[in-house]
């Protein structure tokens, strides 16, 4: 395999392991412009939100992915929807509250109202969490931590 183009040049090179996905792994594309939400409804499996989205209001990108699907003659139903959703665990019933920060119990809660938006997977972003990634934190409290999170959250 080799590429040439305008802005990148990849020498002759071999790719191993083959995927084992057929015809080709999937293939989800990042992006919040409408142009971008719309290009992933027409020509990918699906589209993965930022860190940044709004997750209160996920559902109406979706819907435009969606939407594209349809327009293309595709199945929107087949597509996935990843969020990238950044998570830090804290004490309940903190003010101003967003998605998927505070107890295990509210962030349980966002999960089922980003799945009531069509979001189809989560992933649980810790690198915004300064009890894990703050300079001095312990590195084997915050792995504990990390695995605390997952172990806790795992479906």
């Amino acid at each position: 395999m080799e590429f040439h183009g305008e802005f990148y040049e990849i020498p002759r090179s071999r790719v191993e392991p083959k995927p084992v996905q057929r015809p080709h792994p999937p293939l989800l594309l990042g992006g919040i412009a409408e142009a971008a939400l719309r290009r992933a409804g027409r020509i990918t499996d699906g589209w993965l939100s930022s860190s940044g989205a709004d997750l209160k209001h996920i559902g109406a990108s979706i819907e435009v992915v969606r939407q594209a699907a349809r327009e293309a003659g595709r199945d929107p139903a087949a597509l996935r929807f990843v969020c990238r959703g950044p998570l830090r665990v804290r004490p309940a019933g903190e003010q101003g509250r967003q998605p998927l920060t505070g107890s295990f119990d509210e962030i349980r809660a966002d999960l089922d109202q980003l799945r009531e938006q069509g979001v189809t997977e989560v992933f649980l972003d810790m690198n915004y969490d300064p009890e894990i990634v703050a300079r001095g934190v312990d590195p084997a409290a915050a792995l504990r931590r990390g695995e605390t999170v997952l172990e806790t959250l795992a479906p």
